[in-house]
């Protein structure tokens, strides 16, 4: 009984990334959360901001 020949056991298929190439997807998609999170944040703080004057131009007008 022969004795199946297994070669390229430790090459990776083409379609999968490679660990460098999911650590750059990652650390992109880490990026995109942080700067979207980032520019959510100064737009509610602007907008506690606008608020306050609102709120202290109205009071005056009183």
């Amino acid at each position: 009984m022969a004795t199946p020949q297994i070669s390229n056991v430790t090459q990776q298929p083409a379609n999968q990334p490679t660990p460098s190439e999911q650590q750059q997807q990652f650390e992109e998609a880490l990026n995109q959360a942080v700067m979207s999170g980032g520019t959510s944040l100064i737009g509610q703080e602007m907008m506690k901001i606008a608020n306050e004057m609102l709120n202290e131009a109205m009071s005056e007008d009183e």
